[in-house]
């Protein structure tokens, strides 16, 4: 008998994407404010081997957190990591990324948290889903988040998948997670013991079988 339903959250119930450019702008406007003093040209040789080390962490399923990997491109660029400054850095990020909930995704919740314990796994380096659960009012029907940032572990690793289980008190074969993405959720939820619902890309080739695939949030409350 399934007891609890975990979701992703980008793509999932939410949509949404960094504004890159106001991002980078907001960046380089702030460490110019700390004292950096160099071209754009050191400032992106910078950055891009920030990416490139965040991108080599994800290639094995693991997470950096946006405050680590902005501390050593302080560091190569001559500023002082320090703890505000961090802080600053992260909110910039949180400001420049553009949420918007899914639509009819409150009632959804709320109708399938009269009956389960649901949680939230999403990759994020950043508090952005965190935080828009708690702009949007969502997390009273959430009994737990977990974001890769606070494991240092990515979906599709399982043990994210069971650190959230172990929380929520249920085994693998009591739960089943919902996402949009084959690999990360779909392969990620059956590794860890647990069943999958997949919402349909129709650009994504099948490549694991979910349990049950549909295309909208919406259709959630009357498959379960």
């Amino acid at each position: 008998m399934i007891k609890g339903i975990t979701f992703d959250f980008g793509g999932t119930l939410a949509t949404g994407d960094l504004d890159k450019e106001e991002y980078r702008m907001r960046i380089l406007e702030y460490f110019r404010s700390l004292g950096f003093r160099g071209g754009e040209p050191q400032f992106e040789k910078a950055r891009r081997g920030m990416l490139k080390r965040l991108m080599k962490a994800r290639s094995l399923n693991r997470e950096i957190r946006i405050e680590d990997l902005y501390q050593g491109m302080l560091f190569k660029l001559g500023l002082h990591p320090e703890r505000e400054v961090i802080d600053h850095i992260h909110e910039l990020y949180i400001r420049s990324f553009k949420v918007d909930l899914v639509p009819r995704v409150a009632n959804v919740l709320e109708a399938l948290s009269k009956k389960y314990t649901l949680a939230v796994i999403s990759n994020a380096m950043s508090d952005v889903p965190r935080r828009a659960i708690e702009r949007s009012g969502l997390e009273k029907y959430l009994e737990a988040v977990v974001i890769s940032r606070d494991l240092g572990i990515r979906k599709p690793d399982p043990e994210i998948f069971r650190f959230t289980l172990e929380n929520l008190g249920i085994e693998g074969y009591e739960a089943v997670h919902v996402g949009d993405s084959l690999d990360d959720d779909v392969q990620g939820a059956k590794n860890a013991g647990m069943g999958a619902i997949w919402i349909e890309r129709p650009s994504e080739e099948i490549n694991v079988q979910p349990d049950h695939i549909i295309h909208s949030i919406k259709e959630l409350t009357s498959l379960l």
